[in-house]
């Protein structure tokens, strides 16, 4: 059964709240079979009403069983379409009005308050049922069962159990009825209104939710579109741009040639962008090939660290690289935990001033594995923790210390996270650095 697929002749999202719902139910029968089991020893020896307790013990283990039966059913069984599922909530509904019935016969009828447990099947339907049809037709059933044992107990063709020794009198009877009629119709009545405009509300946002999440999806397609297209003349202007400087730099004059080195590191800044914004569109929108690989945890770190630190010796930064006690082997797509890695220590050094130092240190427990990324650079604003994660935004912070960035590292890590079902966690501290930390799940692959 496909529960995850919307059908306009359900009141919930999916299929599945109409499962959580029935959960509630089978919940309250437990409740319901603990309390009369319960309620039979006190009525016996504590208030000694003279009821049927036997049979309100067989029926407590009949609901037992049912219910037993209804949790199997709920929990292993596939409906074919949500009609069947919805027939499966009807049969329970039913069977909880023909039991009430029975225990309140037994229990005392009229003279028992607890004869309005009838209202709370009948409230349940209307939440559990679209429209208003089943849930009255319910109701409807309810309030002809109460008054058939009624009947049948006053003019003696059952037997009648009672709380205690009056009888009641037929102007008692018909107003206890009235009373519980007008209850039940009444109260599901505001309880259908409160539903109906719950649902139309809630109609009216899916609906939103729905054109906002195909804007996102849109926009996505833009996004990617864009870089796609302007990926290609970048890398033209750059590629001119380097032959130039190799071709004619002994011809231009010294200005000159510093404005087409400049214009070549634009260039290649520009061109990096857009292929991140290229990754980030495919993995949002669930379109990146993973290719996974096997390697040494800390071997493979201290690599990346390695491939940075000559940045690290140009701006006098130490750059320590931590081991575990035994070496690990992990299986992940490589290439795109490459990109973690360098654009995680990458920030770091950018925004560590000279004479700081940076770490990148391994971890592993039981269940997971990762690293922290810890420097002693400028540290990040508590307000600025969540935004440094959304596109394109960079700190003011880092603008000062570093002009060139493009905003979408960050973005682009948090999305190859998420994918391989990790998590990034940020601590820091302004003017005495940041921890970033990788945390990822122990795969069945891991060796």
């Amino acid at each position: 059964m496909g529960i995850q697929q919307q059908k306009l002749y359900l009141p919930f999202y999916t299929v599945q709240t109409l499962k959580d719902r029935l959960e509630w139910v089978i919940n309250l029968r437990w409740l319901a079979v603990f309390g009369i089991l319960i309620a039979v020893p006190i009525g016996r020896q504590m208030l000694n009403f003279s009821l049927a307790y036997p049979q309100m013990i067989i029926i407590s283990f009949i609901l037992l069983l049912l219910n037993i039966i209804y949790f199997f059913l709920l929990h292993f069984t596939t409906f074919k379409s949500e009609f069947q599922e919805l027939f499966f909530a009807e049969i329970q509904a039913l069977t909880d009005l023909l039991i009430i019935s029975c225990l309140v016969h037994y229990s005392g009828s009229l003279q028992n308050p607890f004869y309005f447990f009838y209202i709370i099947v009948v409230i349940l339907n209307v939440f559990i049922f679209p429209g208003i049809l089943i849930p009255l037709m319910n109701a409807g059933l309810a309030c002809a069962l109460l008054t058939g044992w009624t009947l049948l107990e006053y003019t003696g063709r059952v037997p009648v159990y009672q709380l205690g020794d009056d009888v009641l009198s037929p102007a008692h009877i018909i107003t206890a009825l009235l009373a519980f009629y007008v209850l039940t119709f009444a109260g599901m009545y505001i309880i259908a209104n409160f539903v109906q405009n719950y649902r139309s509300l809630k109609a009216i946002i899916d609906e939103k939710n729905k054109l906002l999440e195909r804007s996102m999806i849109e926009r996505q397609e833009i996004f990617r579109y864009a870089a796609h297209e302007l990926k290609s003349p970048i890398t033209t202007i750059q590629s001119t741009l380097a032959v130039v400087d190799y071709t004619y730099s002994k011809d231009l004059a010294p200005e000159v040639r510093d404005m087409v080195k400049r214009a070549e590191n634009r260039s290649t800044q520009l061109l990096d962008m857009v292929n991140e914004m290229i990754a980030i569109t495919k993995y949002k929108q669930g379109i990146m090939v993973p290719d996974f690989q096997c390697v040494q945890f800390c071997g493979w770190l201290k690599q990346i660290a390695e491939s940075q630190r000559s940045y690290a010796l140009q701006k006098d930064i130490r750059l320590n690289v931590g081991t575990l006690s035994e070496e690990i082997t992990i299986c992940f797509d490589r290439s795109e935990m490459d990109k973690v890695v360098v654009n995680l220590l990458s920030n770091a050094l950018r925004y560590t001033p000279s004479g700081g130092q940076v770490s990148i240190e391994p971890f592993q427990d039981k269940t997971h594995y990762g690293f922290c990324v810890i420097d002693t650079g400028i540290g990040i604003e508590m307000e600025d923790r969540d935004k440094i994660f959304n596109e394109f935004y960079r700190t003011r912070a880092a603008k000062q210390m570093e002009r060139t960035g493009t905003g979408l590292g960050l973005n682009l890590v948090r999305e190859i996270i998420k994918k391989h079902g990790g998590r990034l966690q940020v601590k820091s501290e302004v003017g005495k650095g940041s921890q970033f930390t990788v945390r990822l799940p122990r795969g069945k692959n891991r060796k």
